[in-house]
């Protein structure tokens, strides 16, 4: 347990030649980083699900230093393993394995679940390879060589989302059901690029005629190099790919707010005096006949009353044309006239009742006769 990075291993091998394997969370060590600077935050596992300042907590990200990580590898490298110090030759550090998550925090948790179940199977289906390689700040051609592949996962921890490119993957799912978390990992950095200073190759400077400079190192977009000290430009390139798959997954429309509005008439409520009246079911004879009867276009201007009702339903009577009124009424897809026993649609009750008729006579009942 480490004071500035929390929760740490070091995999010690028994064979040479002793490469040590180092594992670190980041969100262990912004906590403390978001202790020290008095901000207030609650957590759940390895995610935080409330920050009283999003934007100072975000600065200190940006304030990691890969030295005091160094710092750190030393000093555990020196305490656990001795054999090193008779090569005589100091450590080099590389990148093996990093993830860099980019979460999404919901101040209610009745929001995301819904919404994550209907996103994620949307991206399991719509996202191709071409949009993967997109993502990963990539371009597929015709001698591409990494595989795309998608995999929805559902386990009893929860529903996860995986993209894979290579030794890149891009994971979506949810914590808690209130973060929203994109997660890019990549075993291999090399695949990343960054503009960096490129040196000349050995080869070229031995073909340097005598008494010429030769060729300078210049600054061009280059593969990432393994050295951990890369961390910072390693973070700037997956945190873009978080923010690219982000930014496609928000072009499509949020239907929560008609789910509920479904829900809400497909439910039993309770009305006035606590009386239980039954939702609408758009596979019940009745429920459909009432339905096609109120959306009659004479109703749409002078309304619907008992009597009106009667002449398109002739087998009903009238105490059960008022008992479904009421019914309607109390689920909000109808709405009364004041001082008067008439009733016209509301604006949701329109919607749902066209949406109603066309789900059942146009996709429906064709699928079935099919």
């Amino acid at each position: 347990m480490d004071a500035e990075f929390g929760l740490c291993y070091l995999r010690i091998p028994t064979w040479a030649p002793f490469r040590l394997q180092f594992y670190c969370n980041g969100h262990q060590w912004l906590e403390r980083q978001m202790v020290n600077a008095g901000l207030d935050y609650e957590k759940a596992d390895n995610c935080f699900t409330w920050v009283s300042d999003l934007a100072a907590a975000q600065s200190l990200v940006k304030k990691f230093d890969p030295r005091r990580l160094h710092r750190v590898l030393e000093e555990a490298a020196a305490h656990w393993v001795s054999v090193h110090g008779r090569f005589g030759q100091s450590l080099h550090w590389t990148i093996h394995q990093a993830e860099w998550s980019t979460d999404v925090l919901f101040k209610s948790r009745r929001i995301l679940p819904g919404l994550f179940h209907e996103i994620a199977r949307t991206a399991a289906i719509e996202v191709g390879s071409e949009d993967i390689y997109r993502f990963m700040g990539k371009k597929l051609r015709a001698n591409s060589k990494a595989e795309a592949d998608t995999r929805l996962q559902t386990l009893v921890q929860g529903t996860r989302l995986k993209h894979t490119l290579g030794a890149n993957t891009l994971k979506m799912y949810d914590k808690v059901e209130s973060v929203l978390r994109i997660e890019c990992t990549t075993h291999d950095v090399t695949t990343f690029t960054h503009h960096r200073k490129v040196e000349p190759r050995r080869s070229e400077s031995l073909l340097t005629p005598a008494g010429s400079s030769g060729p300078a190192a210049a600054k061009k977009w280059a593969p990432m190099r393994k050295t951990f000290y890369n961390l910072i430009a390693l973070g700037r390139a997956m945190s873009a790919c978080n923010r690219r798959y982000l930014a496609y997954l928000s072009q499509w429309r949020d239907h929560t707010k008609e789910c509920h509005a479904l829900r809400a008439i497909t439910a039993s409520r309770r009305d006035e005096k606590e009386r239980s009246v039954r939702g609408i079911n758009f596979f019940r004879d009745d429920d459909l006949l009432f339905l096609q009867a109120l959306q009659r276009g004479e109703h749409q201007i002078s309304g619907v009353t008992n009597r009106t009702l009667q002449s398109h339903l002739p087998d009903w009577g009238a105490p059960k044309i008022g008992r479904t009124l009421r019914r309607f009424r109390v689920l909000k897809v109808l709405k009364a006239v004041a001082g008067k026993r008439k009733y016209y649609p509301t604006p949701r009750g329109e919607t749902l009742i066209i949406a109603g008729l066309q789900l059942t006579q146009r996709i429906i009942l064709p699928a079935l006769a099919a």
